[in-house]
């Protein structure tokens, strides 16, 4: 009785065996490592550019910055070893603390060769400069759309929401800037500032009338953007544009091409004028520019343009046909609160 008990055991286990080879004959096979060709893999070329400026603009993060940090300026945080050969700001401590260890030997060498013998024994190897930082400024920057029969009033309610930027932005380190839309083409009429009087003495003369090249502004204003972030002192940019959405001026034309300033240049059609400033507006959120757009078209006749602009940068749009310099200054404290916010 006992072989045939060892028998039926060994039986069960071997049908046991077999039955978990099946199973693992029937699980399908996972490959160990995934290899993609490189070229199979279409990327636009304009993505990754906007894409490295909008990384150099905000960060790895994504984030728009609050803090910048320098060799230079601000307050000391941390030591670091320098770039390059030239130290701007010393790091004491940290420079003496990598050359502790060293002081007994270095004396004793120093000693051997006949030198006259320091307290402190520190070279080259040893330095560490101090990393700074600093808090971040913002730049607000009113593109307005300086045509049509409303630019007089357009113009004034952006000037009183400079100078009321200006008056807050003493303890707050933001920079206010102003850039007419009128003619053929947009012009910087107040470069990035934060004087009162520089302001004052910009605004005294308010350009208007004329056509409405809006993507020239936009275009302008990138610019302008993207200079004042490389400077170092501002870590987000906000473009308020104040407008009704109608533009009339090709880009091309703005920017004096031979072929569109010919008296018998063909003129581009709405569609056409409308997809240049869409296009601007998409190139100001890949440059990590924030976009509000403030718009004064009457509801009666209003084509729903200014809307789609907000829409292409990703940013805000706010109807406000009778806006003044208050109602202007305000939407745009409080975008810019909700910028910093991170809402």
């Amino acid at each position: 009785q006992e072989q045939e008990e060892e028998k039926e055991e060994e039986e069960e286990e071997d049908q046991e065996e077999k039955e978990d080879e099946e199973k693992e004959e029937e699980k399908p096979e996972i490959p160990q490592e995934f290899m993609f060709e490189a070229e199979g893999v279409i990327i636009d070329p304009n993505v990754l550019q906007f894409a490295q400026m909008q990384q150099r603009a905000q960060g790895r993060t994504g984030k728009a910055k609050t803090v910048i940090f320098s060799e230079d300026r601000g307050r000391y945080i941390k030591p670091m070893l320098p770039k390059g050969d030239k130290v701007r700001r010393l790091a004491v401590d940290a420079t003496l603390r990598a050359a502790a260890p060293y002081q007994r030997l270095r004396r004793n060498q120093a000693l051997g060769e006949g030198k006259v013998e320091r307290r402190v024994y520190i070279e080259k190897g040893d330095m560490r400069a101090k990393k700074m930082a600093r808090k971040a400024g913002a730049l607000v920057m009113f593109v307005v759309d300086a045509s049509g029969s409303m630019a007089l009033n357009r113009m004034s309610a952006a000037k009183g929401a400079c100078m009321r930027l200006l008056g807050e932005s003493y303890t707050s380190r933001d920079l206010v800037s102003l850039i007419p839309v009128y003619g053929d083409r947009a012009e910087v009429l107040l470069p990035p500032s934060k004087s009162i009087a520089m302001a004052r003495k910009r605004l005294d003369q308010l350009p208007c009338g004329g056509g409405s090249p809006l993507a020239h502004g936009l275009s302008t204003a990138v610019r302008v953007g993207i200079q004042a972030m490389s400077g170092g002192d501002v870590g987000r940019v906000m473009v308020v544009l104040i407008t009704d959405g109608r533009a009339n001026i090709c880009l091309a034309r703005s920017n004096e091409d031979p072929d569109a300033i010919k008296p018998d240049a063909p003129k581009p059609s709405a569609e056409q004028l409308k997809d240049e400033v869409r296009d601007m507006a998409k190139k100001c959120f890949a440059a990590g520019l924030q976009l509000l757009v403030i718009d004064t078209e009457n509801k009666f006749v209003s084509t729903g343009f200014a809307a789609e602009i907000a829409k292409a940068a990703q940013g805000k749009y706010y109807y406000l046909p009778n806006a003044n310099d208050a109602a202007i200054a305000q939407a745009a404290s409080r975008a810019m609160a909700e910028a910093k916010a991170g809402l």
